[in-house]
């Protein structure tokens, strides 16, 4: 009786808390109802997931779908020897652990392992051809069996292991023909073989007219963007030879790498270009990604000159570089799973620094610079998806198949529009830089060295064919009057705008010069009629006469002119072809013509 007292009593204590709680918190007892019900929902849900999963049903090839997919209609099982045969998976289904193919389902094959996919599919329509196609390239080796109607095994093999022409049916992608038997279920089983990288590509049936018609439209995009890649590298390398701009050489080799780069991952190298290179085939995706990836780095380097920031960011380039290709030859030899997430870790680094080298560079302003970074967006965007899907972060798709195409086609024509910017930009200075020697700066007229060189050769012209050109010598008259009134600046805006007026009397094979301070003068080449020199005299006059906006208001050019036909039979022989003396006759006149205030046009030989 006494060792119960102690149990009674806890309980009794135990009711008396539990009275209390109640009491105080009235939400307690919904709260435990809560925690049932959830108790018992769990208990079902587990209840039913202790059940097997069902199998999918057959695939009912009836033509009312042209293009079925086999996620969720699919199983699919690791075979980690990569031993086993289509005839030892029929006989073992049952107890090997398939499971349901969910979309966007992604595995990891390790070194040897085989991925074994099962469908079933049923023909309805026997006037139409059903095929299986893998929407992925870089497929080591991919094989299709199933039973044919008299017992024997058909196998069909396709992927980069083989030569493209030896596949079942060459095409850009794998693709296998489906029994064309009808009304009887067909099993089929889909061995894959890719190692290192995620496998996930998708598993589609097509009616075989669907699919050609999708090549068709497929190609033409692909021609148009390949045609225009041809046209963008042909322009490049044309400017590159003609204006000796290595940029546009870098373009071109960045480009044409990147056009087969994505020919090689789009499966068009492989049926068009190298379709008897198995082995190459196998490597290329390898090899030509990350070579592209280092040609574009050293084509931004090269293009926006990091070193005109910083030498840290210019050395980075070149030894990033360096780093990106030893890795790929490490990968190419001793290709390993580590290897190529090394190459693929570069290969984001890579993206990383073009895009602080551009971002750099539009800081500096330059317009040129800011059409070469938006053409290399995109593809730095659509690069991330290929780095991403190495990493088994995200399945292959659309985007990531195609994505890079797209961005390539909207990425050339900027960067040759940016290139050929910069390039009459640079060609602007230089052409600057060249007039120099022969122009004055202010006027931007002929200077007076090379003015002389014309005269002289006028002179000797004349003498030569036997006629006569003209010379005429205008004297800003008011030029003094504008530096002590209005300042230097408005002065020399006025002798801007006589440089201007003269640039608009003279002809085509005419030449305009400053000579001096104020004085400029107009060579017109012969032969020249008195009546043309006379009219050109009078518009010169006429023309700084009329009021303008950058002048000070009331204010115009007011010019004395001498004009004299060359050469001046009165000079004798000796002289006949001395610019200089008959540049003095003229200055002689334009003095004598400064003493007269209401002249304003002095005709000194006719």
């Amino acid at each position: 009786m006494s060792g119960s007292r102690p149990s009674s009593s806890r309980d009794t204590m135990n009711a008396f808390l539990l009275s209390r709680i109640w009491r105080i918190d009235p939400l307690v007892t919904p709260f435990l109802r809560l925690c049932a019900f959830i108790g018992l929902t769990l208990y079902a849900l587990n209840s039913a997931w202790a059940q097997p999963a069902p199998l999918p049903r057959p695939l009912m090839l009836d033509g009312s779908q042209n293009t079925l997919s086999l996620a969720g209609r699919s199983t699919f099982w690791v075979d980690a020897s990569g031993a086993m045969t289509p005839q030892q998976l029929e006989a073992r289904y049952n107890d090997l652990p398939f499971g349901v193919r969910a979309p966007g389902s992604r595995v990891q094959l390790t070194q040897g392992a085989v991925l074994w996919v099962r469908f079933d599919a049923e023909v309805k329509d026997n006037s139409a051809h059903w095929e299986l196609e893998l929407t992925h390239s870089g497929t080591d080796r991919v094989s299709l069996f199933h039973r044919r109607a008299d017992g024997g095994w058909h196998a069909q093999h396709a992927g980069d292991r083989l030569a493209v022409r030896d596949w079942a049916y060459p095409d850009r992608y794998p693709v296998f023909a489906l029994d064309p038997r009808v009304d009887q279920p067909v099993t089929y089983w889909v061995r894959i073989e890719h190692a290192r990288v995620p496998f996930s590509g998708e598993l589609l049936v097509h009616n075989h007219n669907t699919l050609r018609e999708l090549r068709i439209h497929q190609q033409f995009l692909l021609g148009a963007y390949f045609g225009m890649a041809a046209l963008l590298v042909a322009t490049a390398v044309a400017n590159a030879l003609v204006f000796r701009d290595t940029s546009f050489a870098a373009y071109a080799v960045y480009v044409t790498v990147l056009g087969l780069a994505l020919a090689a991952s789009l499966g068009v190298g492989g049926q068009f270009v190298w379709p008897a290179w198995p082995r190459w085939n196998g490597l290329a995706e390898f090899v030509l990604l990350p070579l592209t990836a280092v040609s574009g780095l050293l084509f931004v380097r090269h293009v926006v000159q990091p070193r005109r920031i910083g030498r840290g960011l210019d050395r980075l380039a070149l030894s990033l570089a360096g780093v990106f290709l030893v890795l790929t030859a490490w990968d190419v030899v001793r290709p390993t799973a580590s290897s190529l997430q090394a190459v693929t870790a570069a290969g984001a680094l890579t993206m990383v620094l073009v895009y602080a080298m551009l971002w750099a560079a539009w800081r500096t302003g330059d317009r040129w610079v800011r059409w070469i970074a938006l053409g290399i967006l995109p593809v730095l965007i659509a690069g991330t998806l290929p780095v991403l899907r190495n990493f088994g972060l995200v399945s292959s798709g659309f985007l990531s198949q195609y994505g890079m195409v797209m961005a390539a086609a909207i990425e050339a024509p900027l960067l040759i529009y940016g290139l050929l910017q910069r390039s009459s930009m640079q060609h602007e200075a230089q052409t600057r830089a060249r007039a120099l020697a022969l122009t004055e700066p202010l006027t931007g007229l002929t200077n007076r060295h090379n003015f002389m060189l014309r005269l002289h050769e006028s002179l000797v012209r004349a003498q030569r064919y036997q006629h006569r050109s003209a010379l005429l010598l205008i004297d800003l008259d008011n030029h003094a009057w504008f530096a002590d009134t209005h300042g230097r600046e408005v002065a020399d805006r006025a002798l801007v705008l006589t440089g201007s007026l003269l640039r608009s009397v003279a002809r085509d094979v005419d030449t305009a010069g400053r000579v001096n301070d104020s004085t400029l003068a107009l060579l017109m080449e012969g032969p020249v009629r008195e009546a043309q020199v006379v009219a050109a005299a009078t518009s010169i006059v006429a023309g700084g006469l009329r009021p303008s906006s950058q002048l000070p208001v009331g204010a115009t050019l007011k010019f004395k002119v001498v004009l004299a036909l060359l050469p001046d039979a009165a000079s004798g022989s000796d002289l006949e072809s001395n610019a200089q003396a008959h540049l003095d006759w003229l200055g002689t006149g334009l003095g004598t013509l400064r003493q007269d205030g209401r002249r304003t046009i002095l005709k000194l030989n006719f």
